[in-house]
């Protein structure tokens, strides 16, 4: 560790404060981290780490013990709601290498690697200010940095950059694990009005995600598409499915304020189509290390791969859920008019270029 920057004042303890945390204790700074739930836990199901997650994990020193979870590569489909292969390929071709775990597990490792003293759970931050200031239900603290990774309600989003609303979609989320090995084909399906992944995860898990456009408020619309999907519904305890509708925030046209910078969905929050939610919260915790205290060049640094990312997240969904038969007609028409190879060619380009190749910015002087 560097000699000493200036303290940070992180809000909130999910994957992006808790990254952003050893990042800038590791680069020198003095780092609080604020939870407002009495200890670390994530309420959620699976989540997949692509290769510049993973990049950044390593960064972050942790990378060994997520990808000591990493599952074996194997073969993936995307198909069509009526099971008709479209892409015929494997995991790594689609993410340049996949790790797939569940959250908690995620978030216990990034924990272990902040010391408890650093720490304040059970603790509201109720206001926060451009000078540094945060004030929670019990005091008040000033800091040379504010780090805003509150998530898509984000406290320090909603005081300082009131003009980046979150936007509701009406797209119904259904995600959850299940204590058994992924069947065969593991893969996503994209359909007319939905879409739905398998995921092997870590420990002989299956993660799986269904999303239905407006008008589609059961799981029970996913119960006649291709297998394995609907045994797996089945086979699942419904109380245990997290359902959420899906949210998004336009990017603000500056990621910091006085001394006050966002991380993660409190900046960015996306649509899970290319699975970089997580992947691109630890980009930016691994950037800001390496930016601050020049918040400006952070927010250069970022802005654009961000608003990139939600840009084609956003648009995705129109193709894997373009909302009419005859668009979807269109889609498998396109799918199946392209030799394999070529298809399998250009997710391989587009995953060196977009994912395996980012790299944090140099640190600053």
């Amino acid at each position: 560790m560097v000699e000493g920057v200036g303290r940070a004042g992180v809000v909130g303890g999910g994957i992006g404060g808790l990254a952003a945390a050893i990042a800038l204790r590791a680069a020198g700074w003095e780092v609080t981290v604020y939870e407002r739930a009495p200890q670390f836990t994530e309420v959620g199901a699976g989540i997949t780490l692509a290769a510049n997650a993973l990049n950044a994990l390593d960064l972050l020193g942790v990378g060994a013990a997520v990808r000591a979870g990493a599952v074996e590569d194997r073969r993936a489909f995307a198909r069509n709601q009526r099971g008709r292969v479209l892409v015929d390929a494997r995991i790594s071709d689609f993410t340049g290498g996949l790790v797939a775990v569940h959250r908690a597990d995620l978030i216990a490792v990034l924990a272990a690697a902040v010391p408890a003293d650093c720490v304040r759970t059970g603790t509201r931050v109720v206001g926060v200010h451009a000078d540094g200031r945060i004030d929670t239900d019990t005091d008040t603290d000033r800091y040379d940095l504010i780090v805003g990774a509150d998530g898509v309600h984000s406290v320090v989003r909603n005081q300082l950059w009131p003009a980046a609303p979150v936007h509701r979609t009406g797209i119904t989320a259904w995600r959850w694990v299940l204590d058994t090995p992924a069947p065969d084909p593991v893969g996503v399906i994209m359909g007319r009005h939905g879409e739905a992944g398998v995921v092997p995860i870590t420990g002989d898990r299956t993660y799986v995600f269904t999303a239905g456009l407006p008008g589609i408020s059961d799981l029970d619309y996913f119960t006649d598409w291709p297998e394995p999907l609907p045994k797996l519904i089945a086979a699942t305890d419904r109380s245990t499915v997290v359902t959420d509708e899906l949210l998004e925030i336009d990017v603000p046209r500056q990621l910091w304020n006085g001394r006050a910078v966002l991380v993660g969905d409190a900046a960015h929050a996306m649509r899970p189509t290319l699975g970089q939610g997580a992947g691109m919260a630890l980009e930016d915790a691994v950037t800001l290390a390496a930016c601050a205290p020049d918040l400006s060049r952070y927010s250069s640094a970022r802005r654009q791969r961000v608003a990139r990312m939600s840009f084609l997240s956003k648009h995705g969904t129109r193709m894997t859920s373009p909302g009419s038969a005859t668009l979807a007609a269109l889609r498998d028409a396109a799918f199946l008019a392209t030799p394999n190879k070529l298809a399998v060619a250009m997710f391989r380009s587009n995953s060196r270029r977009t994912l395996q190749g980012w790299q944090p910015p140099q640190p600053s002087a």
